[in-house]
């Protein structure tokens, strides 16, 4: 049984992701790794 990854963690290195949320109306969230430059952005739909 495998577990889902955890959407807190960065899907490259697996270090723990930080968030800056960047427009609070929309809900608009923006994810990045310290450790590998990763940066994505979560809005819901």
């Amino acid at each position: 049984m495998t577990r889902p990854l955890d959407p807190r963690t960065c899907p490259t290195c697996g270090d723990p992701l930080r968030f800056e949320i960047l427009d609070d109306e929309r809900f608009l969230v923006a994810w990045s790794c310290v450790t590998c430059g990763l940066i994505r952005t979560t809005e819901p739909v």
